[in-house]
């Protein structure tokens, strides 16, 4: 747990920065329509500050280690009304409607989930016809680099102590072919994270 929060906090400012993505992505929004955001993952809600203003949130999560800290945090926000919360794998969201969601936000989530590919079906699914799906995720270095033998070597221990985390995926292109209208994505690498999590990528798919 204590390895998990520290690479929550250090994960902050890319987390920030998609949010900063998605109010570019919301130019012509109505303040007064409150925006129907799903979150995947929603873990202690460390999201929730960087939400947009009125916000109503529904939120996926088959994990409950995480609810204590996410019963405080969603109090302390009020900017977001919270609607439920839906225990279930994001491969199979049967408890969200079809096209009901104005945003779905994922923010380092891909590496965990057992099928990516079925979590991307479901993400375009639940969106409304121009919804965005915001998403950050760390991915694997290129096989050529260096980086990658650490990843591949470090990888079943990061797994056993980070909650199933898999630090040595490749998600975007999994994305860039869900059939999305457009997926704008930008690669990062953040001189704060670990080695093992410094290659990732940041961006919106528009359904």
């Amino acid at each position: 747990m204590e390895i998990f929060g520290y690479v929550v906090r250090k994960l902050e400012p890319m987390r920030k920065k998609a949010f900063e993505v998605l109010q570019e992505h919301l130019p012509n929004r109505k303040l007064s329509t409150p925006l129907e955001i799903l979150e995947i993952g929603v873990g202690g809600g460390a999201n929730l500050q960087y939400y947009p203003e009125n916000s109503n949130l529904t939120a996926l999560d088959k994990n409950e280690t995480f609810s204590k800290y996410f019963e405080d945090n969603k109090k302390k926000f009020s900017h977001v009304t919270y609607k439920k919360t839906v225990s279930s794998m994001a491969e199979n969201m049967e408890g969200i409607e079809d096209s009901s969601m104005d945003v779905v936000v994922g923010t380092y989530v891909l590496c965990s989930v057992q099928d990516v590919k079925a979590v991307i079906k479901e993400v375009k699914r639940v969106l409304k016809p121009g919804g965005k799906y915001l998403f950050v995720e760390h991915v694997a270095f290129p096989d050529s680099h260096l980086g990658s033998k650490a990843q591949n070597f470090a990888a079943p221990l990061w797994r056993l102590f980070c909650d199933g985390c898999n630090i040595n995926r490749k998600p975007s292109e999994d994305i860039r072919k869900g059939g999305f209208s457009d997926v704008e994505c930008e690669n990062r690498f953040p001189s704060n994270a670990w080695l093992f999590l410094r290659p990732q990528f940041i961006g919106i798919a528009t359904k």
